[in-house]
């Protein structure tokens, strides 16, 4: 077995040695480590250091030189030669999510990669496999992986991509890292160098999950407070904060809902939602006696009907009310009472500002939410933006205040920083519009280090918070679960090669994903990053 690539003639003894050396490591493990394999990852760390990170990456790095690269690829190419004839070599029996797409990211960020230009075409010519890229985005003021990203969009490599997803978010050192160094002009600046270079791609191929897409991702609006629950009058109530819930019906009876397909976006569930008038309270709720006091004495205005289900996790029962996404927007609220495991209670604002705003703007010229505009301006865009203003008035106006300074804070800045990346890269108006390209993803999932986001609503890693989280990565139905176990491939500290089984459904579990570790070192194999050499982050300013 010679182990040559496709483009080699001859390789230098020494490649030869690790190539056999990792071929036989590799026909040890199980062939579903080709055919399920997920993660193909060339780098370890990212120097970005999200608080949000669901990996807990950390701010060091090693990478895979091209050589390491293309003896870690043909490895695996004789590796699967071993159990298929196809062209396919890799992930040829992932059929539950993206057969032949390789995922060059897991505690990483592939655009961060120098030699990503060389993965995607070895991948693609000799594994039979195409790439997806997802990413923050990279300072533009790195030379290096600015001409790297060039030629993978100025060659046929756009065709052995397998998508190419802008992840923009309030997290990241550029939003948390109060500091000189750090400039929201510039990390705009960043992000439109990025947009600009894969332009081509979107032209080419278009919008999409699968293909090209920015994807913006916020910040959960937590709030600790008290939780009453309690029958009066026969109605069952549900208070807190200045949100109150009376039941239509006498005498009603929670069943507990699932998430029944958890394919279906707008979150297909098991129960019906059991109807409740909301009512807006003119002060916090403190006291059960104090709250029956204002219900007898008053003249209650009904704010909205709203549909009410009973969800749990491991902290116990907790309230979502009108969890689902509808042609006409979001405005959701989850209600976390203590139990026995949650110590501290309160809510999730779940509210889809952005999106609704969206749907706002457009039902005003007669469209629906899933409309696609392809006649607009950026005037249009800004109405969105003041159409955000508005509601952060409204809500101000009626005592939501940690409503309206949410949108202040965490809703606006993302969205101007997002637009002003679209214009200096020169894209129609119509993208931001385009529910394709422009993914509003919600609040941010409870995973990794994000737990200490959700100010002790759990203190279980990993836990699902929502009926969102719970269709993307809960243990019951959730798309993790039904892809049920993937590989991982890639490079880890101090020369050493990961091998991992990751058993998805475990995700929301203590066990976590990781049912199979093995590594193996190789001298030499990876390349370190010191602090010198470190890359800029996106947002830094260059001195």
């Amino acid at each position: 077995m010679d182990f040559l690539l496709n483009d080699e003639i001859n390789i230098s003894k020494k490649d030869l040695e690790i190539r056999k050396k990792l071929y036989s490591f590799f026909m040890k493990l199980p062939e579903n480590f080709v055919s399920k394999m997920r993660h193909l990852q060339p780098q370890v760390g990212c120097f970005n250091n999200c608080s949000f990170c669901s990996k807990f990456s950390v701010c060091k790095s090693e990478y895979w030189s091209e050589e390491s690269l293309r003896n870690i690829i043909a490895a695996l190419k004789y590796t699967a030669k071993s159990y298929t004839k196809d062209d396919l070599l890799l992930a040829y029996d992932r059929r539950e999510h993206r057969v032949g797409v390789i995922f060059p990211y897991l505690n990483n960020d592939t655009a961060a990669y120098p030699f990503l230009d060389k993965y995607i075409d070895l991948c693609y010519k000799d594994l039979g496999v195409r790439t997806r890229i997802s990413t923050v985005g990279f300072s533009r003021y790195n030379k290096e992986l600015d001409a790297m990203h060039r030629r993978i969009c100025s060659s046929d490599l756009l065709y052995a991509l397998g998508g190419v997803r802008l992840s923009i978010s309030q997290y990241g050192r550029v939003w948390e890292e109060k500091s000189f160094h750090n400039s929201l002009d510039d990390y705009s600046k960043d992000l439109a160098n990025f947009l600009s270079i894969y332009k081509p791609y979107y032209e080419k191929f278009g919008s999409g999950f699968r293909k090209m897409c920015c994807e913006i991702r916020f910040n959960p609006l937590v709030e600790n407070s008290k939780v009453l629950t309690f029958s009066y009058n026969n109605k069952f109530i549900i208070a807190t904060n200045n949100y109150l819930y009376i039941s239509i019906e006498d005498n009603i009876s929670f069943e507990e809902t699932f998430i029944r397909d958890p394919y279906v976006h707008s979150l297909d569930l098991t129960t019906e939602g059991i109807k409740f008038e909301e009512y807006n309270l003119p002060f916090i709720v403190d006291t059960r006696d104090a709250l029956i006091n204002y219900i007898e004495n008053n003249d209650l205005l009904s704010e909205k009907l709203v549909d009410v289900y009973l969800f749990s996790n491991k902290d116990g029962i907790y309230y979502s009310i009108d969890p689902k996404l509808t042609s006409s927007g979001n405005y959701g609220i989850n209600i976390y009472p203590e139990t026995e495991n949650r110590d501290k209670s309160g809510y999730i604002i779940t509210e889809r500002f952005f999106i609704n705003a969206l749907y706002n703007f457009k039902i005003s010229r007669g469209m629906n939410l899933k409309d696609k505009m392809h006649e607009s301006t950026y005037d249009d865009v800004l109405e969105v933006v003041n159409i955000l203003k508005e509601y952060a008035t409204y809500y101000h106006e009626k005592g939501k205040l940690e409503k309206s300074n949410y949108i202040i804070k965490h809703v606006i800045p993302v969205i101007e920083v997002y637009v002003k990346a679209l214009k200096l890269a020169n894209y129609p108006s119509s993208v931001f519009f385009d529910k394709e390209f422009t993914i509003d993803t919600g609040i941010i999932c409870n995973l990794g280090r994000a737990v200490n986001l959700f100010k002790g609503i759990t203190k279980h890693v990993n836990e699902p918070l929502t009926p969102t989280h719970e269709r993307n990565y809960g243990r019951h139905s959730s798309t993790m679960k039904k892809e049920n176990y993937v590989w991982l491939l890639g490079c880890d500290f101090d020369d050493n090669i990961l091998v991992e089984k990751l058993d998805l459904f475990n995700t929301a579990s203590s066990e976590g994903q990781v049912s199979i570790r093995k590594k193996i070192n190789i001298s030499g194999f990876n390349k370190k990053i010191s602090d010198q050499e470190k890359y800029l982050y996106p947002g830094e300013v260059k001195e």
